[in-house]
């Protein structure tokens, strides 16, 4: 960890009073998915996920877009949080995972939305295979195939 001139730390659990979302597509978030998996599969697995969580609501899916949102309540606080989910094929047909979580009504997560991205992106990992996974560095994609961007 680095240190302010605060004397604070610069990551870590000081961020979590100073973000309160988490994005896939952004530099140093967590990392995003690359399978060789079906479109299909990769889509029915994220959906069985977000049904199987409590408190969770699924707000809406678009499975030609490519496109699930979700509504999710941490319990004893009653925060809620908005996560978007994208799943697309990239030029080479391989199926891309990528998430964006954000806080509702607070300035701050306490870290919670880039946990739910990385533990929902595990389970997906696990639920796929373990050979299913690209790692992004061994893939060499292309800026443009990134879902969700406008």
């Amino acid at each position: 960890m680095e240190a302010s001139p605060e004397g604070g730390q610069t990551r870590g659990r000081s961020r979590w009073f100073r973000e309160n979302s988490a994005d896939t597509r952004a530099p140093g978030g967590p990392e995003p998915r690359v399978y060789e998996v079906a479109f299909s599969r990769v889509w029915d697995q994220l959906l069985t996920y977000a049904g199987r969580r409590w408190w969770w609501t699924l707000a809406h899916r678009d499975e030609d877009l490519g496109l699930i949102s979700v509504r999710c309540v941490f319990p004893l606080l009653r925060w809620a949080d908005d996560l978007t989910i994208w799943v697309a094929l990239d030029s080479n047909g391989l199926t891309r995972v990528e998430a964006f979580s954000r806080a509702r009504r607070r300035d701050f997560d306490l870290g919670m939305n880039r946990r739910r991205i990385r533990r929902m992106l595990k389970s997906l990992d696990r639920a796929l295979g373990p050979r299913a996974r690209l790692p992004e560095s061994a893939r060499g994609g292309d800026a443009r195939d990134t879902p969700g961007e406008t």
